[in-house]
C-alpha cells in the first residue's frame, strides 16, 4: 500500500460512511444483514483490495484522486454485496440512490452556484484548460494518471466539450478484474450533472472505446435521465 493511502486510511474510513450510510436502510433490506454488520465487511473490502493496490497518482494535490477513491467504494459495495446474491443491476441502482442523495442533500445555494459555473462557457473553457495543464503537468510524474483536453471549438452540436484522454478507474477495473462495474460508474456523471441542472452527453468512455471518454455540454437541452443508466437506454450514450 502507498503511504498516501495507508495515511489517508481513517479519513476515507468516514468518507465511504458518509457515501453509504444515506442508504443504509436499502443496504440492508439487499444483504439481510444490519448495516452496523455490513460497513465493516465493505471497508474490510476496501482496505484489503482497494488501497492495498490503488496507484498514486497525486494525492491530494489533484481531484482524480478523490474520483478514484470515491468510485471504488462502491466496487467494494458491490463485492460484498455479491456475497449475499445481490446481482449487478441492484447494485447499479444503489449506486445512483446514493449518489443522489449526497447530491440532494447540497444546500440549495452550493447546487446554484455550481449550475452558474457549468453554464458559463467562457468561465468552462478557462477553467478546464488550466486543469489540463496541472493535468499533463501531474501525468508527467505520475504516469497513469488523469489527461484531460478542452476542445475548442466545442463538437459540433455541443456548447461545450472536454475529453478523458487517460481514466484511472477504468485502468483499475482492467487489471483488478472490475470491468462489469465501469459503465455504472460512468453512469453517476449523469446523476451529478443531472443534480446541478446541467444537461450532459456521452458518446466515449476510455473503458468501452478504448481511446477517450467525451463530456459534451448542450446548455439549453434537458438533462437525461440517468436511470435506468443512459448505456441501456438505445440512444447511443454511455
Amino acid at each position: 500500500m502507498h503511504e498516501y493511502y495507508a495515511e489517508k486510511a481513517p479519513k476515507l474510513r468516514k468518507a465511504m460512511h458518509s457515501l453509504l450510510k444515506p442508504i443504509s436502510a436499502e443496504l440492508e433490506e439487499a444483504s439481510g444483514k444490519p448495516y452496523a454488520a455490513l460497513f465493516p465487511e465493505i471497508w474490510d473490502h476496501y482496505e484489503k483490495n482497494m488501497l492495498e493496490d490503488f496507484p498514486y497518482i497525486g494525492g491530494d494535490d489533484v481531484s482524480g484522486t478523490g474520483n478514484l477513491t470515491c468510485a471504488y467504494c462502491f466496487v467494494s459495495m458491490g463485492e460484498v454485496l455479491r456475497a449475499y446474491g445481490v446481482g449487478m443491476e441492484e447494485i447499479g441502482r444503489l449506486m445512483v440512490t446514493a449518489y443522489e442523495r449526497r447530491f440532494n442533500g447540497m444546500p440549495g445555494i452550493v447546487k446554484a452556484i455550481a449550475h452558474k459555473s457549468y453554464t458559463n462557457v467562457k468561465t468552462l473553457n478557462k477553467k478546464f484548460q488550466k486543469k489540463d495543464a496541472q493535468n499533463a503537468a501531474n501525468a508527467a510524474r505520475y504516469p497513469g494518471s488523469f489527461e484531460t483536453r478542452t476542445m475548442i471549438p466545442p463538437e459540433e452540436g455541443y456548447d461545450f466539450s472536454y475529453h478523458n484522454l487517460v481514466c484511472p478507474l477504468s485502468d483499475f477495473a482492467r487489471s483488478h478484474g472490475y470491468e462489469e462495474y465501469m459503465p455504472y460508474l460512468c453512469n453517476l456523471d449523469y446523476v451529478m450533472f443531472g443534480a446541478f441542472g446541467v444537461p450532459l452527453f456521452r458518446e466515449h468512455t476510455c473503458f468501452e472505446d478504448g481511446d477517450y471518454c467525451d463530456f459534451k455540454l448542450k446548455i439549453d437541452a434537458e438533462p437525461m435521465a440517468y436511470w435506468p443508466p443512459v448505456f441501456t437506454q438505445g440512444k447511443g450514450y454511455k
